[in-house]
């Protein structure tokens, strides 16, 4: 039985984890170009780029602002970027010459987004927007409201493909908060899952909930990749030795997930995955959580903080746990439905009496 004492190769494994994939998709050159009215440009700019910015910028800017006069001219060179952006302030009218150019736009064959700014979707504002430009709108009726920032970096992120969200948050402040949400939410998701998929047959000591030394490895890896990938994203320098030694004393190292298996105690006996999912769930959320807000502003969380954020992620692991399960049986009732035998073949399989079919004579 693995103890916690014998986890030292874990930080081994950590110095051998290869990051230039990581890195280079965080440094990855992108352009988004936003096209629109001055006053809704100036907007999603500020919102864009609000946001906390411990490390100074790591690279150019990569929005391309366009004023809507100039749209036509800019238009041949725009299927080449990686997203557009039209933003549009509902207060204003639209031109013919401007609604032909929307048209234009909207047959580019590259990631769309309409900001719809001090107008409501359901206004007669967005009654020119086209019902392909209405499906892809986000409509933000007060630029300086507190969600503003949050419902443009929620839809900015839909459309924009998946492999630039990285670099794009590494940029654009105003995408780190949601960016970092998402993929802490995803990493303790693919770690619950793991634990599922593996099995986990040997125990934490501490409480007798099972866990492998080998899948303690996997787990902290990827960790260990969520914290270096929440570093990029808030603009930290690449380095990722660095990265890892600067956080150990701010996550606490293993103290994590001892302190979700505290938090099981109560749980103990039940059927035993539901703890071990939970347990990975719960670890890799209060790790991410950690460390996302020491990238974030400097802050160190505090131990009554980090039971409290370990409590509501254990009890968010075992709705994942049950979701997880349940997926996972019905998974395999339907494949065992599809190979199972009829009742009659399986009676008659069981049947040592049951006739032969009788073998007709050969044909003369």
């Amino acid at each position: 039985m693995p103890k916690w004492s014998d986890f030292g190769n874990i930080f081994s494994t950590l110095r051998e984890i290869d990051v230039n994939a990581i890195r280079e998709e965080a440094e990855r050159p992108f352009v988004i170009t936003c096209i629109g009215h001055n006053t809704a440009l100036d907007a999603l700019d500020r919102l864009l780029h609000q946001g906390h910015e411990r490390y100074p910028a790591a690279g150019p800017d990569p929005l391309d602002i366009v004023p809507l006069a100039r749209a036509a001219e800019r238009a041949n060179g725009l299927g080449s970027v990686d997203m557009l952006i039209l933003a549009i302030d509902a207060r204003n009218t639209l031109s013919a010459a401007e609604l032909a150019a929307f048209g234009r736009l909207e047959a580019l064959p590259v990631p769309f987004l309409v900001a719809l700014l001090y107008g409501d979707q359901t206004q007669a504002g967005q009654a020119f927007l086209s019902p392909m430009l209405r499906a892809r709108t986000v409509a933000i009726l007060d630029p300086q409201a507190l969600d503003a920032a949050d419902r443009l970096a929620t839809a900015v992120l839909a459309r924009l493909p998946g492999e630039l969200h990285l670099a794009a948050a590494r940029l654009l402040p105003g995408l780190r908060a949601i960016f970092a949400r998402d993929l802490i939410s995803s990493v303790a998701f693919t770690n619950a899952t793991y634990a599922l998929a593996s099995g986990l047959p040997e125990q934490i000591p501490l409480v007798n909930v099972p866990f492998a030394a080998a899948d303690i490895l996997v787990l902290t890896k990827n960790q260990a990749l969520l914290v270096y990938r929440l570093a990029l994203a808030y603009g930290a320098p690449p380095d990722f030795q660095a990265r890892i030694r600067e956080v150990l004393p701010v996550v606490g190292g293993a103290f994590l997930w001892r302190q979700a298996a505290r938090s099981l105690v109560g749980l103990i006996p039940v059927w035993g995955l539901v703890p071990k999912i939970a347990v990975s769930y719960a670890g890799t959320y209060t790790t991410g959580v950690t460390a996302w807000r020491w990238y974030e502003s400097g802050d160190l969380v505090s131990t009554e903080q980090i039971k409290r954020i370990s409590s509501e992620a254990i009890a968010q692991g075992r709705k994942r746990a049950a979701e997880l399960i349940a997926r996972a049986r019905s998974s395999a009732a339907e494949i065992g439905a599809a190979e199972r035998p009829s009742l009659g073949e399986r009676l008659g399989r069981l049947n040592p009496f049951r006739r032969k079919p009788r073998e007709l004579p050969p044909s003369q």
